[in-house]
């Protein structure tokens, strides 16, 4: 035997093909063995009862012939060989090992095989020559018979086989040679080729015989791989395969599986596959599949097992033989965590993580839903866009862990307040907005109320008090209404007019919001323009000496003459151009604007600037100055510049260090609408301002409210004691003047002494050099130069504050 895996068996049948002996595996060689000896042991009593059954019946037939002591002597030696044979099949149902049993087993068949071949082939030489002629008939029928039950029977063992057959052929053709007048060629030649043939059909079963056995070993293994490769895939996966009937029930596979999964066991034989799982979508997708016979892929279904909610996703395919459905066949799968993963993702992708609230996408799809949809006769729906308006507060002084426990506690009293199909949706930072929908008998109003009494209640943080009050703007939904981003628009108008009005309320949006709103976009718009049109000018409006009535010093105020709508103030400009980030240019501008006038004016008249809190942080500001103040060739004190307290609350150290570098160079610095802001001392102290104006409301009010003339009268002395001097705005009456000269005010301007004009307008109050409102003249090299080198330029220059 050799050690290939296939049979070297030729296409077409022929006798060397037939006899061609098959190659086994080494492997295989002591099963091979094991199985013959089986085969062959398990027909050992037939055998022995064959022997004895025709050894009794020639005993019979020839026992008058002249051989019958001879006959005698062989019957002895024949049941001596049965018994022998019984013996050792007796034997060889014990439990010797397969080896063991296939070695020496085959050698002893072989040499039981030989005794008994020899015995029968002793058989005819013994009795022809003594029989007649009609005992030859039975003693070659006995004979042949022998041959063939021995090919058929020890075929398993080919060697065994022909240690049978070949000497009871032989000893039959060596009795032939014994009868007299017999043609002995023909009946011998006759002989050999029974023999032959018998021999060909052994060795044909016996490759038929290891042919069958090498196929199944070879389907065993296939099987054994595929169980094992699926026990591994079980192992290292959560799938495992299912398989139904034609009427969608369970049923084993082909090869099963020891999976030991959760949900493996719940797939009992003969129960509906549909009935395993929760009603659903997916599962009615699965139940039309299942009766249309079509596949289905990657279907999520739900199942309970031992009352734990678990996913499975499902893939199957129909099964036909002959174009019979059979059933389906496919796998399942526990995708219980991934679906959790992916129900959390799809949780944060639509609701704020913080609060729990919907996010800015669902409360949009949300919005776009309601749009979609009238309004109920008598009700009211509207949107909500909520802002608080202390939270930065909070963030900076109790830390970002505690405001974003204020955010919680905010939205649980959002729910509390609203009812359950209301839409509460966190759009990002303190920005909050809610869909209502309440009857129209005064219930929304009520609602709103309440609704911002509740949050404007003190919040208890980790034993902190935090007073953090909220506003709303509110949009009504109107018929005809489609475009939601202009609905969130116009209740983002409204947050802000509520916002301006005092905060801790609701304001309701109004078309004048939205008419005021496109005003503004227009002036934001045109100011961009306004700067390279020379749409801009500045006026000036003269300071006095109270007690003498000299003109010391000019207000520049800015003023905007746009082609189409003709002058705009300040009031209605200067706030969006800080919005929209222009003031610094706006700013700049003004500051060289008004030092070109400037030296149109007597040496002794300075020149005042409002500077904004934006233009005070701007990197250009010193540079605009010290360029502005060497190509005009100003001296430094001519130039007062005026903040407002607005500019020293927030990044303080900053600002006083930029001031001290203004100061440096030797310009004045007014403390401008004192008393109006968050006025405190301290900047007062650690900041030497050259003049503290009084704000036109107090002046105005002094002759009927003797409050503002204490305020007034305090300010005054206050900035005497601190050795700054004292201007007042707004002065209108001969009163106000005579009040403010009698309690020592330094300097008045108002409408008493002049509006604000040109510098050509202003001539019979100072004197005003010709060319006053032309474009200045370059400054010659050398001034310029000098300019820029005085010692008190060029350290403010080189300097700066650190955070600039």
């Amino acid at each position: 035997m050799g050690s290939s895996t296939e049979m070297d068996m030729s296409e077409r049948y022929t006798i060397a093909s037939i006899i061609a002996p098959v190659n086994v595996p080494d492997e295989q060689v002591d099963r091979i063995r094991a199985r013959q000896l089986d085969s062959v042991n398990r027909l050992g009593i037939l055998v022995v009862l064959t022997n004895l059954l025709n050894a009794a019946l020639v005993m019979v037939i020839l026992m008058d012939d002249g051989a019958g002591g001879y006959l005698g002597l062989w019957g002895s030696a024949l049941s001596l060989a049965c018994a022998i044979h019984f013996t050792m099949v007796i034997q060889s149902r014990g439990h010797a090992p397969a080896k063991e049993r296939s070695g020496r087993g085959i050698q002893r068949h072989s040499f039981g095989a030989l005794a008994f071949g020899l015995l029968w082939g002793v058989f005819p030489i013994l009795t022809m020559p003594a029989a007649d002629p009609m005992d030859h008939l039975a003693i070659a029928t006995v004979c042949a018979g022998m041959i063939f039950g021995a090919a058929s029977i020890l075929s398993r063992i080919p060697s065994a086989a022909f240690c049978f057959t070949l000497p009871v052929a032989a000893g039959y053709i060596v009795a032939l040679q014994f009868l007299p007048g017999v043609n002995l060629a023909h009946l011998s030649l006759l002989v050999i080729c029974y023999a032959a043939v018998i021999a060909v059909c052994i060795r044909w079963d016996y490759n038929q015989f290891l042919a069958q056995h090498l196929n199944e070993a070879a389907v065993a293994e296939h099987n054994s791989l595929i169980g094992l490769l699926l026990r591994d895939f079980e192992e290292s996966t959560s799938d495992w395969l299912w398989q139904t009937d034609s009427r969608g029930r369970l049923e084993a596979l082909p090869l099963s599986i020891d999976g030991g999964k959760s949900g493996y066991s719940l797939m009992a034989h003969g129960r509906s596959l549909v009935s395993l799982f929760e009603r659903s979508e997916a599962r009615k997708i699965l139940s039309t599949c299942i009766s249309r016979q079509q596949g289905f892929r990657d279907l999520a279904l739900r199942v309970n097992i031992d009352d734990e909610e678990r996913w499975w996703s499902i893939t199957g395919k129909p099964i036909f033989e002959d174009d019979t459905f059979v059933g389906f066949r496919g796998v399942a799968s526990d995708i219980t965590q991934s679906k959790k993963i992916e129900d959390k993702i799809a949780h944060l992708a639509h609701f704020d993580g913080l609060t729990g609230l919907p996010n800015r996408a669902t409360f949009q799809e949300r919005l776009e839903r309601l749009v979609q949809m009238p309004v109920p006769p008598g009700h009211v729906r509207a949107i909500l866009w909520l802002d608080l308006d202390n939270f930065k507060w909070v963030n900076d002084t109790l830390g970002h862990p505690a405001g974003d426990e204020l955010l919680r506690q905010l939205a649980e009293r959002m729910a509390h307040s609203c009812e359950p199909g209301d839409t509460i949706s966190r759009l990002g930072g303190d920005e909050f907005a809610l869909l209502v929908e309440r009857r129209d008998d005064g219930s929304f109003e009520r609602f709103l109320d309440d609704l911002l009494a509740r949050l404007n209640q003190p919040y208890d943080i980790w034993g902190s008090t935090a007073n953090c009050g909220a506003s709303a703007g509110v949009r009504r939904f109107e018929p005809g209404d489609a475009d939601s981003q202009a609905m969130l628009t116009h209740a983002d108008l409204a947050l802000y007019k509520a916002k301006t009005s005092g905060k801790g309320n609701w304001c309701a949006f109004t078309a004048d919001l939205d008419a005021k709103a496109r005003a503004r976009r227009m002036i934001e718009s045109d100011l961009y323009t306004a700067l390279g049109n020379n749409e801009l000018c500045l006026k000036f409006q003269p300071i006095i000496d109270a007690q003498t009535s000299q003109v010391v010093s000019c207000e520049t105020l800015m003023r905007w003459h746009h082609p189409e709508r003709g002058a705009i103030m300040p009031g209605q400009f200067i706030e969006h151009a800080e919005d929209c980030g222009l003031i610094t240019r706006m700013g700049d501008w003004a500051i060289r604007e008004a030092l070109a006038q400037a030296r149109f004016l007597p040496e002794n008249v300075g020149v005042s600037v409002n500077i904004s809190p934006l233009q005070l942080h701007s990197t250009t500001l010193v540079s605009t100055i010290v360029n502005a103040l060497a190509r005009n060739r100003i001296d430094p004190s001519r130039l007062d510049l005026e903040i407002t307290e607005s500019v020293l609350i927030a990044d303080t150290d900053f600002v006083l260090e930029r001031l001290m570098q203004l100061k440096s160079i030797g310009l004045k610095i007014s403390l401008d609408d004192f008393g109006t802001g968050f006025s405190s001392l301290s900047y007062l102290r650690s900041f030497p301002f050259d003049k503290i104006k009084i704000d036109k409301s107090f002046v105005s009010d002094l002759e009927s409210n003797e409050d503002s003339r204490v305020i007034t009268r305090t300010t005054i002395g206050l900035a005497h004691s601190l050795g700054k001097r004292c201007t007042a705005e707004g002065v209108e009456t001969e009163a106000q003047w005579r009040f403010l000269s009698e309690h020592g005010c330094d300097e008045i301007q108002g409408f008493l002494i002049s509006r604000a004009k040109t510098l050509e307008e202003l001539s019979h109050l100072l004197p005003v050099s010709p060319g006053a409102g032309e474009p200045p003249e370059q400054a010659g090299d050398e001034t310029r130069v000098a300019m820029l080198n005085a010692p008190q330029v060029r350290k403010a220059a080189r300097r700066g504050p650190r955070s600039a």
